[in-house]
C-alpha cells in the first residue's frame, strides 16, 4: 500500500493520529521521537511495498554519511554526493553488470527512492565540519516520515529535527484543526478537482490524436491537472503532518498568477525550488565565480548556473528525452528572464512594455508565463507527439 493510493491508507493514518493523542498522556515517560519512529516503522513493515529495499537504503545512507563526515572527509563533497546518490543513479541509468538473470532496477528501485535520495544528499551537504552525524533514530524518522514518504515536500533535516523536539507540544487542538483544514483542501484538490479535470477535460481527446486542437487541449489540461493533483498530495501531507505534531513545509500556493520563472518556483513545488537553489544553483554559481575567465561576466555565470540547475532537475526525473528537454526549457526561461531583468535595470526602464500600466504589464506577464510553463510541462508529461 503506497501513501495516498487507497482509502485504507487514510484509515491507517487516522489510527496513528488517535494513538499519538492517546500516548500524549504519557509524554513524560515516552519520547515523541520513539513513538513516531514506531509508527513509521510499522507502516513500512506492514503496508509499504519493498520495505527491505527501504531499510537497506537507510543503512547504506547513514553509514555512508558517517564515513564521509567522520572518516573519509573528502575535500570536495561532490564525491560524497555521488556515493549517496549512487543507488538512484544506477536505477535512473538502468545500469546492468554483465549478463545476470536479474535487472538492477528490481534490486534497487522502490517507490520514493528519488525523494529519499534528495533528503540524504541535503542532510549530508548541510553538515558543517564540527557537526555531529545525525542520530540513527532522527535520521530514520527524517527519511521515513509517512505523510511525506512518497511525494514530499522535500524537507531539511535541521528543520525536521527541530519539529521532532517539540512533537508533544505541537499535538494540540489548534494544530489539529489547522491540519484538518489543510487535509480537506488537499483531499478536495486531489479527489474532486483533479479527478474532474482528468475525466472531462484531459481525456476529452484520444491519446493518439495529434490534431492541433487535441494537442492544445492536452497542454493546458495537463498543467491544471498536475497542479491540483500534486498540490492535493502536498496539502494532505501538510495536514496529516500537523495532526501528527510535525510541521511540514508549504509546497504550493498559486502558480497560475506568477509573472516570471522566479515567482513560479516560489509557488509551484516550492520545496524543490528551494532545494535546487541551495544545493545546485548556489554551488554552481560559486564554482563558476572561481573561474578566472568568467569573473568579468557575472550575467553569464548566473545564466549558466540557472540553465544547468534546471537541466539537472530534468535529469533527476529520468534520462528520457521528455524530462531532459522540459528541464532545459525551464532553464532557458529562467536565463532569458534573468538577462531581461538585468538589461532593464541597466536601462532604467522596461525594454518591451515601457509606457504600459503596471496592471497591463502584470496581466501580459502572467499570460506569457502561463503558456510557457504549460508547454514545458506538456513536454514533461510525455504526451507531446514527438516523444
Amino acid at each position: 500500500m503506497l501513501p495516498y493510493s487507497i482509502y485504507e491508507f487514510y484509515l491507517v493514518m487516522a489510527g496513528m493520529i488517535v494513538l499519538l493523542y492517546g500516548a500524549k498522556k504519557f509524554s513524560r515517560q515516552i519520547d515523541y521521537r520513539w513513538m513516531l519512529g514506531l509508527f513509521n516503522f510499522s507502516f513500512l513493515i506492514f503496508f509499504y511495498p519493498k520495505p527491505l529495499h527501504f531499510f537497506l537504503l537507510l543503512v547504506y545512507a547513514w553509514l555512508m554519511t558517517y564515513l564521509l563526515h567522520k572518516t573519509i572527509k573528502p575535500r570536495k563533497k561532490i564525491w560524497g554526493i555521488f556515493l549517496l546518490l549512487l543507488p538512484m543513479l544506477l536505477v535512473k541509468l538502468d545500469i546492468r553488470f554483465g549478463h545476470y538473470p536479474f535487472e538492477l532496477n528490481h534490486l534497487l528501485s522502490f517507490a520514493g527512492l528519488s525523494y529519499a535520495s534528495f533528503r540524504m544528499m541535503g542532510c549530508y551537504l548541510d553538515l558543517a565540519p564540527d557537526d555531529a552525524v545525525p542520530g540513527q533514530l532522527d535520521y530514520f524518522n527524517f527519511l521515513s516520515f509517512t505523510p511525506t514518504l512518497l511525494i514530499g515536500p522535500i524537507d531539511k533535516f535541521s528543520r525536521f529535527r527541530e519539529s521532532l523536539k517539540s512533537g508533544w507540544q505541537q499535538l494540540n487542538s489548534d494544530a489539529f484543526l489547522e491540519g484538518w483544514h489543510s487535509f480537506l483542501k488537499g483531499f478536495s484538490f486531489k479527489y474532486l478537482l483533479a479527478e474532474i479535470i482528468d475525466r472531462y477535460w484531459l481525456s476529452m481527446f484520444d491519446a493518439g490524436d495529434t490534431s492541433l486542437l487535441a494537442m492544445t487541449n492536452s497542454m493546458y489540461a495537463y498543467y491544471v491537472y498536475l497542479f491540483f493533483d500534486f498540490a492535493g498530495y502536498s496539502h494532505m501531507a501538510l495536514g496529516l503532518g500537523k495532526m501528527m505534531g510535525m510541521k511540514v513545509p508549504v509546497n504550493f500556493t498559486n502558480p497560475f498568477v506568477a509573472r516570471n520563472p522566479q515567482e513560479f518556483w516560489r509557488s509551484f513545488h516550492i520545496s524543490l525550488g528551494d532545494w535546487l537553489k541551495d544545493y545546485f544553483f548556489s554551488p554552481l554559481y560559486l564554482y563558476f565565480s572561481r573561474k578566472k575567465k568568467l569573473k568579468a561576466y557575472p550575467l553569464l555565470r548566473q545564466n549558466l548556473s540557472l540553465f544547468l540547475t534546471f537541466l539537472l532537475m530534468g535529469c533527476w526525473n529520468g534520462f528520457s528525452k521528455n524530462f531532459i528537454l522540459s528541464g532545459a526549457l525551464f532553464g532557458l526561461y529562467s536565463a532569458v528572464h534573468n538577462t531581461y531583468t538585468v538589461q532593464c535595470k541597466k536601462q532604467g526602464r522596461d525594454l518591451i512594455f515601457s509606457g504600459l500600466s503596471e496592471t497591463s504589464i502584470k496581466l501580459i506577464s502572467i499570460f506569457i508565463l502561463f503558456n510557457l510553463v504549460a508547454f514545458a510541462l506538456y513536454i514533461f508529461s510525455g504526451r507531446f507527439p514527438l516523444f
